[in-house]
């Protein structure tokens, strides 16, 4: 007799392609001896993209009402509490539902270094932390960095594995040939959100711009400030070398079409854009911040040191741009097994698989 499947419930918070969910669907589609079924905490607007669009599964949606969204999650739960719950980076607030409604098998994934903004949240925060937490919920981070801030600000000394995103190497690879280009193109990728080091990223291709006249600058994401950059753009009278692209979902080829990615964020807890660039065989500047530190620690050419100069940096940079595109296809080599899906579904599954039937 063939044993049934387990049936593992996603759990996140937005169905718009950003860090955790571009990643979902490649879980789905390489974890296939489950069934996965989605419940996401808020109502996806129509005209925005949504991960689950082309992919055949159970999706059911909450509310951007938070109290409505909890009573979802906690009706939601109760229905399959017997099942596996893996969620996302929803905070415990959302996670509080999950627990009363009784969830036994459930993995909680830490994708953020942010947990609140005053002491007021602080208290109300680490509190909630502490009802919703007990040695059966097994936790996950996606880097080093993203753990011990877990650890240092809500628990000290519980078990967090470290499981970094899995890139989808089938996907992000480089391409043989080429095709030339008369001018040099640097783009960044991700969303277009505070944090991200955007406006300082405009000033820079501003003032590069002054000295390279034949470089362009290509923004892709979409995000709140998207209309603060266009003004900001226009206002440097920039709109000749400064393009907001948008979505694309082919981002693969925006990579490899492009010379650099330049990654200005100011905080986060991994960083999967440079790593899919690298694998596409295109090299990256990145800021100086931790979670950059652990993905480049073997390649500390790719780290922009200096913040004093930060133009001439990336200018001396460009110069040497063949060397940098050749670091990159040795840092391609070790990022294909570091950050391997294989990898990665490997330990998911030696967790799912700890809950028994």
């Amino acid at each position: 007799m063939l044993q049934a499947k387990k049936i593992v419930h996603l759990v996140h918070s937005s169905s718009k392609p950003g860090g955790i969910e571009v990643l979902l669907p490649l879980i789905i589609n390489s974890m296939q001896e489950y069934v996965f079924k989605v419940f996401v905490i808020r109502k996806p607007i129509p005209s925005e993209q949504n991960v689950y669009k082309s992919l055949n599964i159970s999706a059911e949606y909450g509310s951007k009402n938070n109290f409505k969204a909890f009573i979802k999650i906690l009706i939601y739960t109760y229905k399959n509490r017997k099942n596996i719950f893996h969620v996302f980076n929803i905070g415990p607030f959302f996670l509080l539902p999950i627990k009363i409604a009784g969830a036994k098998n459930l993995v909680y994934s830490i994708h953020g270094t942010k947990y609140w903004k005053n002491e007021y949240q602080k208290l109300l925060i680490k509190f909630f932390w502490r009802i919703n937490l007990n040695k059966k919920v097994k936790i996950t981070s996606n880097s080093e960095y993203s753990r011990e801030i877990f650890l240092d600000n809500i628990i000290k000394k519980y078990p967090v594995q470290v499981l970094y995103n899995p890139i989808n190497l089938e996907r992000f690879y480089p391409l043989n040939i080429k095709a030339a280009q008369s001018k040099i193109k640097i783009i960044y990728v991700g969303r277009l959100s505070k944090g991200k080091g955007l406006e300082r990223w405009i000033d820079i291709a501003w003032r590069l711009h002054e000295i390279i006249s034949y470089v362009n600058f290509e923004i892709y994401g979409t995000g709140p400030v998207s209309d603060l950059l266009k003004i900001k753009i226009k206002e440097l009278n920039a709109e000749n070398y400064i393009f907001l692209k948008g979505f694309r979902s082919d981002i693969e080829n925006v990579y490899r079409e492009a010379d650099l990615l330049l990654f200005l964020s100011e905080y986060e807890s991994f960083g999967n854009v440079v790593v899919e660039s690298i694998l596409c065989g295109t090299p990256v500047l990145v800021s100086d911040i931790p979670s950059m530190r652990e993905i480049f620690k073997n390649f500390p050419e790719f780290i922009i040191k200096s913040e004093n100069n930060i133009v001439q940096t990336i200018y001396t940079n460009l110069r040497n741009i063949t060397m940098l595109k050749e670091r990159a296809l040795v840092a391609r080599e070790v990022f294909m097994h570091r950050f391997s899906p294989v990898n990665h579904f490997s330990k998911l599954r030696e967790i799912y698989e700890s809950f028994g039937n």
